[in-house]
């Protein structure tokens, strides 16, 4: 198997420079028929040994369902146990993806590797040991790496500025963000429960619209502005954490669920955006019925907010263009590697 493989490809056809369509390659299977058969209460197991990437995201969105559609009600202490899982779980993921996975020349630094190792540990421990003295440390590896930090030498400011040097030099077209949220959910969920297709590619009437860090930020724009949009949205999150320690309250749409008539419904705000689960149970109470949509499947639509930011954009040629198309993809922040591919006029 090529390396392409397992990517998400953008395939760019461009004419003198300027993008003029895009096409989406994704690899991704449809997880969901593995669920079907299934009593509630091993959903949430299996979606949390099933997914490599925010496992407890997706382990959380299949439970709430399960006892959405069974009727079960949770305690509060029981809600904030999970928000600050899913928190914990949305810093690690973007914090890991930012250093590792952003399209550049060579490695990362080693003590921003050593950096994103102690904040990643003590992501892990947190929810299960909540602790002031962790958090401290949390916030001073975050702080070292850019976050809640003035801007100065360290990782986030030199890729902010790698980034808005670039975009000096590209240009994309200037169009107005649409922005998946909460309020969303009613018409999610009535999707999902009549059209198995709404999974692999959805929309809402008359939009196609984005959601991850920019969503959350209420910010589009280029690479640079979603960039900083990003970094603002871990540094916001770093800051519910420390809230949700103190039992403050979660950020408002972190994790919603609806359920009756043996259906169950949830939502939760993971790393890359809003991410629903639905069943239906059959007469025996075992799963009948299990929908999925993630994240990348609204911001990497064939319509939807990525190709729709590259149609028109002027990326020039050569590895510099596949590199800006990747960066763009990168702020849209796929569940896998994106790759460009811009061939040439002769294999169009």
């Amino acid at each position: 198997m090529s390396a392409a493989a397992a990517c998400l490809i953008l395939r760019a056809k461009l004419r003198d420079g300027m993008v003029e369509n895009v096409e989406i390659v994704s690899p991704r299977a449809d997880p969901s028929p593995i669920f079907i058969g299934l009593a509630p209460k091993e959903a949430a197991v299996l979606a949390g040994r099933l997914f490599s990437l925010c496992p407890a995201s997706q382990s959380i969105a299949a439970q709430a369902a399960s006892e959405a559609a069974l009727g079960v009600a949770i305690d509060a202490a029981s809600r904030r146990t999970r928000a600050l899982n899913l928190l914990c779980e949305r810093l690690g993921e973007m914090l890991r993806a930012s250093l590792l996975d952003w399209p550049r020349d060579g490695a990362p630094a080693p003590e921003d590797v050593l950096r994103l190792r102690d904040a990643l540990r003590l992501l892990r421990a947190l929810p299960q040991a909540p602790d002031a003295a962790r958090m401290r440390e949390l916030r001073a590896a975050t702080g070292a790496l850019g976050l809640n930090a003035e801007r100065g030498e360290n990782f986030f400011a030199r890729q902010l500025a790698e980034a808005r040097a670039d975009d000096a030099l590209w240009t994309l077209p200037s169009r107005e963000a649409d922005f998946l949220s909460a309020a969303d959910d009613g018409q999610v969920r009535a999707a999902m429960s009549r059209d198995a297709a709404f999974s692999r590619a959805p929309e809402l009437p008359g939009r196609r619209p984005e959601t991850g860090a920019g969503a959350r930020q209420g910010r589009g724009g280029g690479v640079a502005a979603r960039l900083a949009a990003r970094i603002d949205d871990m540094a916001a999150t770093v800051e519910a954490i420390e809230k949700a320690l103190q039992g403050g309250d979660a950020p408002d749409g972190l994790l919603c669920a609806q359920g009756e008539g043996g259906q169950g419904f949830a939502a939760v705000d993971s790393a890359r955006g809003r991410l629903y689960h639905f069943l239906r149970l059959d007469g025996a109470g075992r799963i009948a019925d299990y929908r999925i949509v993630a994240p990348t499947e609204w911001n990497f639509h064939p319509e939807g907010p990525c190709v729709h930011a590259l149609r028109g954009a002027r990326i020039g040629a050569g590895a510099e263009a596949r590199r800006r198309v990747e960066r763009l993809a990168f702020v849209f922040d796929p569940c896998i590697r994106a790759i460009a591919e811009l061939p040439d006029k002769s294999d169009a």
